[in-house]
């Protein structure tokens, strides 16, 4: 009996953490279609490598198209500093990171200051879905 509630703790406070993890993370679970971004913290350092996460937060496929871009680094303003486009196809819950080194789309740095970070995909019926989040850089 003493085991089966020690087993019964662990795998619960494990859970925990891993939803707490989730949460952390704003990733919230959605029936259809949904894509999320996240990045680990809420700033970093100029020059730092950046690793955005990217998850199919719904319950069907999501696909990044070529012909437009999957991640969008935008100021507040809107002003466009850096494009990329991805080919994955994301089943549901599943991640891609991708790193982004801070650089402009003309391989110049970027300069401190809040960016807006849009994540674009396309349900399977090829409707657009997208997600944002801000970042700060600092010096």
């Amino acid at each position: 009996m003493a085991i089966c509630v020690i087993t019964g703790v662990l795998a619960a406070a494990i859970l925990g953490a891993y939803l707490q993890q989730l949460n952390s993370k704003n990733v919230v679970f959605v029936q259809g279609p949904s894509v999320s971004g996240h990045v680990e913290q809420n700033s970093y350092k100029l020059g730092d490598t950046i690793q955005i996460h990217i998850v199919n937060s719904g319950t069907t496929k999501i696909a990044f198209s070529d012909d437009s871009p999957g991640i969008i680094v935008r100021a507040l303003d809107g002003t466009v500093f850096f494009t990329t486009t991805l080919s994955e196809q994301l089943e549901p819950a599943q991640k891609h990171t991708f790193e982004w080194n801070q650089q402009k789309n003309d391989n110049s740095k970027i300069l401190e200051g809040r960016y807006v970070i849009e994540i674009i995909a396309h349900d399977e019926s090829g409707k657009r879905i997208s997600d944002s989040f801000t970042l700060d850089l600092l010096k």
